[in-house]
């Protein structure tokens, strides 16, 4: 063997060692925190919304999407592609690499413009998004895990209200929420045969929904009234997808996929709690604090389709239907206090040249747009919510993990104008670390 022989065995292997100390690196990250005390993690996810909205229901549903899709509408249960993370369908599972290894993670933050007719508001949030992994356990099967938001609560805002034995217009009141629900999921997606995948996506759904009011009187025997509801949730959720491929020539293909989740009852705790306040902030008469187990509250019924046309390393434009049957769903042991929701996505993605070497022709470009309604009604009134996004996937040096960019504009338009006008700006930063974690690598 002659010198630079060696140079190159020796070259190869610092090249492993560095594999391996980046590994380690982010595997020590990860379990760092995943270490964080729940309530460190649930905080930083809580506090995404400032939205009035949020005190009805479980608070403003969370769009489930990664980074990659947020910057096409939101996009999902007909997209299939190894090189990104698919939450919205668990068929999507099995499209991961057999020899890679993949975490996806994002934080998001949002600038909100809050108009009610007579008044104005600003409000700034940021926090975790979610976090996920997902490898291969054998061919063609694929799981997925992680933790991501369900639905935000996150409010704060002043009125004039009545309460028990105050006259009226002696009042006012400020309410207060926070909290939502939040799951943790593992989903296993297996390639029946080459065109047909199925999952299943099982998760743990928990949280609080804190709602709160502090009432300030104009006497002196009882200034303050204070009135806090928090209902706790739990439950095992799951839901069932899947996808056909069917390809057109050597780089071209058509996916249509689709999701099913049944309706499911939580476990619900509901804890209420009353008291009266004196000018110095002491307790007047006897404070009231319930607790009861026996209400019914249900996740809906949700049927969901999507599909996308694409060619490889090119393109790709895909559409999604979802319908969530809330009306049937009970609330406070009562149906019909929720509405049905219906939500409609579209997306598109550009690659100018995968293979290029201008670091300009291999990002991708995203583009969607998307609608929803609201699944509950203020005064007997609801909303129709209009977006559009940019994103922007930016390839690191290796070519499998990718740096992922949304920007989103949203509007809140209420039935009535005596509800609250909203508008959003959006953006979410995501990583995607795609790495051969499974592939043998053999010294020159």
């Amino acid at each position: 063997m002659n010198l630079k022989d060696e140079r190159k065995r020796n070259g190869g292997g610092e090249k492993n060692k560095t594999e391996l100390l980046k590994n380690k690196l982010l595997f020590s990250l990860l379990l760092l925190f995943l270490s964080f005390p729940e309530a460190e993690i649930l905080h930083a996810q809580s506090n995404l919304t400032a939205s009035p909205y949020t005190r009805n229901g479980y608070g403003i549903l969370a769009d489930q999407s990664f980074a990659s899709q947020k910057g096409m509408g939101g996009v999902g249960y007909g997209v299939r592609n190894s090189q990104i993370m698919n939450p919205l369908n668990p068929a999507s599972f099995s499209a991961v690499d057999s020899m890679t290894f993949m975490l996806d993670f994002a934080v998001k933050g949002q600038a909100g413009w809050l108009e009610d007719g007579a008044n104005k508001a600003t409000r700034y949030n940021a926090g975790l998004e979610y976090l996920a992994l997902q490898f291969p356990l054998a061919k063609a099967l694929g799981m997925g895990v992680g933790f991501e938001p369900v639905s935000y609560v996150g409010y704060r805002y002043a009125d004039e209200s009545d309460i028990p034995s105050i006259p009226s217009g002696q009042s006012q009141t400020i309410y207060n929420g926070n909290g939502g629900l939040k799951k943790v999921y593992g989903a296993l997606s297996y390639c029946v045969q080459s065109r047909l995948s199925v999952g299943v996506n099982v998760g743990y759904l928990f949280g609080d929904v804190v709602n709160s009011s502090v009432t300030s009187v104009n006497v002196t025997s009882a200034n303050t009234f204070f009135k806090s509801d928090t209902l706790r949730s739990s439950a095992l959720i799951y839901e069932f997808g899947l996808q056909y491929r069917h390809p057109f020539g050597k780089d071209k293909e058509i996916v249509v996929g689709a999701v099913y989740t049944p309706k499911i009852k939580t476990g619900a705790t509901l804890m209420q709690g009353e008291a009266y306040y004196s000018p110095a902030n002491q307790v007047t008469g006897n404070p009231i604090y319930r607790t009861t187990r026996d209400s019914v509250f249900e996740l809906p019924e949700t049927y969901a389709a999507g599909i996308s046309y694409s060619k490889v390393n090119k393109w790709v434009v895909a559409a999604d239907f979802q319908y969530q049957k809330w009306a049937e769903a009970k609330f406070y042991d009562q149906t019909n206090q929720l509405t049905n929701r219906m939500k409609i996505n579209a997306g598109a993605e550009f690659i100018p040249n995968y293979q290029g070497h201008n670091f300009f022709s291999k990002m991708r470009y995203r583009a969607g747009a998307c609608y929803t309604n609201s699944y509950f009604k203020v005064h007997g009134f609801g909303y129709q919510e209009y977006s559009a996004s940019v994103g922007f996937g930016i390839p690191m040096v290796d070519r499998r993990s990718f740096l992922n960019l949304a920007f989103e504009y949203s509007m809140l338009h209420p039935q009535s104008n005596t509800l609250v006008k909203e508008q959003y700006v959006k953006f979410t930063l995501g990583y995607t670390f795609n790495e051969l974690w499974f592939f043998k690598r053999k010294l020159q």
